[in-house]
C-alpha cells in the first residue's frame, strides 16, 4: 500500500507505480513485503553497500542476467520511493525496464527513503508501547464492523431469515 494511502488516506495516481515498485523487488529477492521487518529497507542498504546482487533470490544460483536484474531493482527502488512526486509514471517504469530511458536514484532519494522507514519503526515501537499500557482490547476491537456500520433495517438482512 502506498505510504500516502497509509498514512493519509490519500490516492494519488503514483499508487500503483508503488505498488509495482514492492512487486518487483519481491520477485527478485524471492521474499515477501510481509514476512519480514527490518529496520532499514534492505534493498537500499544493499545500494549504497554497491552490492545489489545481494538482494537476488539464492535460488536463482547465478542462472540470470545481471545487468538486467540491476536494472529492476533500480527500477524497483525508484517506484517504492516514499514521495509519490518522485515516482516515474507507468510509461517512464515501461521505458526504463525496456532500455529506452535510463533514470538513476540519487543520494537524496536514497536518504529520504531512510528517513522515513526509521519514523515508520519508531512510530511502530510507540504504538506498541501505547496499546500495551492501554485497556486490553481484542482483534473484535478493530473489526470491519467498526469500518462499515450495520444497518438492522437493511433489506438485505430481512430477506435472509
Amino acid at each position: 500500500m502506498a505510504p500516502e494511502y497509509a498514512m493519509r488516506g490519500y490516492l494519488t495516481d503514483k499508487a500503483d507505480v508503488y505498488s509495482f515498485g514492492i512487486v518487483a523487488l519481491e520477485i527478485v529477492s524471492g521474499k515477501s513485503n510481509t514476512s519480514h521487518r527490518t529496520k532499514e529497507d534492505t534493498a537500499l542498504v544493499l545500494k549504497e553497500k554497491g552490492t545489489l546482487l545481494e538482494l537476488v533470490d539464492p535460488q536463482l544460483g547465478q542462472d540470470y542476467n545481471k545487468e538486467e536484474v540491476i536494472t529492476m531493482i533500480n527500477v524497483a527502488l525508484l517506484c517504492s520511493s516514499v514521495s509519490a512526486a518522485v515516482r516515474p509514471a507507468m510509461s517512464s517504469v515501461v521505458s526504463m525496464l525496456e532500455g529506452n530511458a535510463v533514470h538513476a536514484t540519487d543520494e537524496k532519494k536514497i536518504e529520504q527513503m531512510r528517513r522515513h522507514f526509521q519514523v515508520i519503526n519508531e512510530q511502530e515501537i510507540s504504538e506498541t508501547r501505547t496499546l500495551s499500557m492501554d485497556v486490553p482490547w481484542t482483534a473484535a476491537s478493530t473489526s470491519a464492523g467498526d469500518l462499515y456500520p450495520v444497518s438492522l433495517d437493511s433489506d438485505y438482512l430481512k430477506g435472509r431469515d
